[in-house]
């Protein structure tokens, strides 16, 4: 069915309705999963090796989706994506069986960061803006907005991992768990609904099979910064609040407390970052990769802390500046990309921030040797990311 734009635009509202539910559910998920194994009794290295294993089977699932989405469209390939959690959570509520727990965790798409716009990213979310709106400041307005709903969702993500302290008083640890990964499974329901209302422009025929020349050799130049970075992040973010648990004692109150904090701030990044008239390509590319330097050199930072709140405002402040930037990397990663590659590029350069991810199986094996060595070379991988990603676009873009 061919929609008119002044459609598109208003079933826009759905896919925001969507990314909210979303994000509440996922970003619960993620940040209460390390928690939740250790709470089950598994060791540190153990639980390193369990991300390993999801973050790999995950990486696969998000490329076969992307490329599909090029030639059955994104509507279809966003709903699929989200009937994936749905039935991972499900598995979640009801048992504590590991291989279940695993299968489920797949499921759900959890990955190696629960950062703030966790929610609104999942395969075909940022080709069907792409697709649907050609101008860059609308995308960049389109891809802020859906940053800004997700983000402020995520703060009830964040609440909801800190009232797993009170549930446990009075059910225990287990049930407690299982009640939440409950009440996010009906917050995927709704979104799974919003979505048959979201409309999408008619898309054109994928005549190659997998991409064109030209958006296969842009996508090349993103993967490798992000290979870079995503083996940063996969260090850092998987074990990030089983870390903060660990080395000062943390609660899940306060964990979810920090979390929901850096939230807000997320979407207030998310909301500037729609307000902004980036100049030109140029500008927009530069913007890009200072936000990016930043977040690597903060994790440097925060490895070395000696108080929680420190740590704490670090990380509220890296979640700022990772917002305000995040679309104008989404932009440029599409800058010279055919209309019928969308979907298959846009995946392509997340498979290597995704397999890269796995570098989380190492993140517990480096806790044991050292609590700041995981952020640490965490933060040097995200730094020298940046340097490479600006190094291999800037000559692509005029």
């Amino acid at each position: 069915m061919i929609y008119k734009q002044n459609e598109i635009n208003k079933s826009f509202k759905y896919l925001l309705v969507s990314r909210a539910m979303r994000s509440i559910a996922l970003i619960f998920t993620t940040l209460s999963l390390p928690l939740y194994f250790k709470a089950l009794g598994y060791k540190l290295e153990i639980i390193g090796i369990f991300y390993f294993i999801i973050i790999f089977i995950n990486a696969f699932i998000a490329l076969s989706l992307g490329n599909l989405g090029d030639r059955i469209g994104f509507k279809k390939i966003l709903i699929i994506a989200e009937l994936l959690p749905l039935i991972g959570l499900l598995l979640l509520s009801t048992s504590t069986t590991l291989t279940l727990i695993l299968i489920a965790a797949v499921l759900c798409g959890v990955s190696g960061t629960a950062g703030g716009v966790r929610g609104a990213m999942s395969p075909g979310s940022t080709a069907l803006i792409a697709s649907n709106w050609k101008d860059q400041n609308i995308r960049i307005n389109k891809i802020a907005k859906m940053n800004l709903i997700a983000s402020l969702f995520a703060v009830v993500g964040g609440i909801l991992l800190s009232s797993q302290n009170l549930i446990a008083l009075s059910l225990g640890d287990i049930n407690a768990f299982k009640i939440l990964y409950l009440l996010s499974f009906s917050f995927i329901f709704i979104s799974v609904i919003s979505l048959f209302l979201v409309k999408e422009v008619k898309r054109p025929k994928k005549q190659a099979k997998f991409m064109k020349k030209e958006s296969t050799n842009y996508s090349l130049r993103i993967l490798l910064p992000n290979i870079i970075n995503g083996a940063g992040i996969g260090l850092v973010m998987p074990l990030l609040p089983l870390w903060l648990a660990l080395k000062y004692n943390a609660s899940a109150f306060m964990i979810g407390l920090i979390f929901a904090l850096s939230y807000i701030t997320t979407s207030i990044a998310s909301y500037s970052a729609s307000r902004i008239k980036y100049k030109n390509s140029r500008y927009i590319l530069n913007f890009a990769t200072y936000t990016r330097l930043f977040q690597g050199l903060s994790l440097i930072l925060i490895a070395f802390m000696p108080f929680l709140w420190i740590v704490a405002f670090l990380l509220i402040l890296r979640t700022f500046i990772a917002g305000i930037g995040m679309p104008s990397r989404a932009v440029t990663n599409i800058k010279n990309i055919s209309n019928e590659d969308y979907g298959t590029a846009t995946t392509m350069q997340g498979m290597g921030t995704r397999f890269s991810q796995t570098s989380s199986g190492l993140s517990g094996y480096l806790m044991e040797l050292s609590m700041s060595s995981p952020l640490f070379i965490g933060g040097i991988l995200q730094t020298i990311g940046a340097f490479v990603y600006f190094k291999l676009i800037k000559d692509q873009i005029k």
